[in-house]
């Protein structure tokens, strides 16, 4: 697989694999794919679970309650 990156990546890169925190241009790259999809993963989560969490408030009857206060 051949990556074109800008060349402001392409710098960033460079200094990474300076600063000597990878031993490759592939495992820098493999490691930010897979942080990009695991972060892509947890949002996912989280939305599922809010999803959820505004299926139990609607279930509840609790938006009426907050949005539609009581005349007492």
């Amino acid at each position: 697989m051949d990556v074109t990156l800008s060349a402001d990546l392409r710098n960033r890169v460079e200094q990474e694999l300076a600063s000597g925190r990878y031993r490759s241009r592939d495992e820098l790259i493999e490691q930010a794919v897979r942080q990009f999809f695991d972060e892509r993963q947890r949002g996912q989560r989280r939305l599922d679970a809010l999803r959820r969490i505004g299926q139990a408030v609607d279930h509840a009857g609790l938006y009426e309650r907050v949005l539609l206060p009581s005349q007492e």
